[in-house]
């Protein structure tokens, strides 16, 4: 797939979609302000967990304590998808059932149907019958869709609801990332693959859980129905990598740069910058590699020296589909707070699979 790059309000100012509510729930917080400020002070939600590694060692896991221990699974990520969406569900109530309603599922890879696999298939089913269900009954005129490209598809989901808002074939959207490894069927394959942190695996990542929901709506809807706009919907951009971490082709970095650079250049004709860059980069070398071909070709169009790069990993673990979502949550949480100082917070993420996604997004009210 080529390039895909959506500007929003570029030719229409005053248009863009707005971010109307946040929700989520990670391994750090239950709230959009838990998780920035348990981040901005250097807490990690690194601990132990119930399951040993091949060489013995207890697995090492970024891990919701308030869940069941024993929920593994679709259930566990399901429990993570409704807790996500208890802070927006006052703002959903509003929404009147003749609203244009759009949900978009932002999955793991496992969960596209070409792979194949049931439990992928069984986690779909499950999130769509609780997550999208609820609101069909409600006779909302719901349009439904399932993005599973892993890490990357956040940036895929704002693509696409972002052109339907702008464009006026819906009136608010909810974005929901979705993603765990608490599974030991997950597990046992990532052992296999050796990309799980341990004493002989440096080059891996620690395991995590999230779920985080973005709502966004017209600038008009959001007056019409009491909204505060939080952040503007700048841009977004999609893109595909020939190399992933399952091959040996080298790879150039353009599955993430090309994106970024569109969304840098359109920032910089505008004669604004991106003051906080959240990624989703861990210790794997493939993505270390990526990330510095590509984040120099963006930032140096864009970043000041007092602006921030910074890897949600090292604080969430690898939470999959939903490190975009959490990073916009955390990102808009932050310059609404003025710590980090600035207005523009650009997410990125790279599946294993080789799609890529950027978005972008202009803080109201921030400095």
């Amino acid at each position: 797939m080529a390039l895909d790059v959506a500007h929003f309000g570029h030719d229409r100012p005053g248009r863009p979609p707005v971010v109307v509510g946040l929700g989520t729930c990670n391994a750090l917080g239950t709230t959009p302000h838990q998780t920035w400020a348990f981040r901005r002070a250097e807490v990690t939600a690194f601990v132990g967990s119930p399951f040993r590694l091949p060489s013995g060692n207890a697995l090492t896991f970024a891990r919701v304590r308030q869940l069941d221990p024993l929920s593994i699974g679709g259930e566990r990520l399901v429990s993570l998808a409704h807790r996500a969406l208890d802070p927006v569900g006052e703002l959903l109530a509003r929404v009147p059932t003749r609203a244009r309603l759009g949900i978009v599922l932002c999955l793991p890879e496992r969960a596209d149907p070409a792979r194949g696999e049931e439990r992928g298939r069984h986690l779909r089913r499950r999130l769509e019958t609780t997550v999208i269900g609820p609101f069909v009954e409600r006779g909302h005129d719901v349009l439904a869709r399932v993005v599973a490209r892993g890490h990357a598809s956040f940036g895929y989901a704002a693509v696409e609801a972002g052109r339907m808002l702008e464009e006026r074939r819906l009136d608010v959207a909810l974005l929901i990332g979705v993603d765990g490894w608490y599974d030991p069927f997950l597990l046992e394959t990532l052992f296999e693959q050796k990309r799980v942190l341990d004493s002989e695996w440096r080059e891996a990542f620690v395991p995590g859980e999230a779920a985080t929901a973005v709502l966004l709506a017209r600038p008009d809807v959001a007056r019409e129905l009491g909204f505060e706009a939080l952040a503007a919907l700048d841009s977004a951009a999609t893109n595909e990598e020939v190399a992933t971490a399952f091959d040996d082709v080298p790879s150039t970095g353009h599955g993430l740069s090309r994106p970024a650079v569109a969304i840098a250049k359109r920032l910089a004709k505008e004669g604004r910058g991106v003051d906080w860059w959240l990624c989703d980069v861990t210790g794997e070398s493939f993505r270390v590699h990526e990330l510095q071909l590509a984040w120099p070709r963006a930032s140096h169009l864009v970043m000041t020296p007092e602006a921030s790069l910074e890897l949600l990993p090292t604080h969430l673990g690898d939470i999959g589909a939903a490190t975009m979502p959490t990073a916009a949550a955390i990102g808009i949480e932050g310059l609404r707070r003025r710590d980090p100082p600035g207005s523009v917070v650009l997410v990125s993420g790279s599946s294993a699979g080789g799609d890529r996604g950027v978005v972008a997004f202009t803080v109201c009210g921030a400095s």
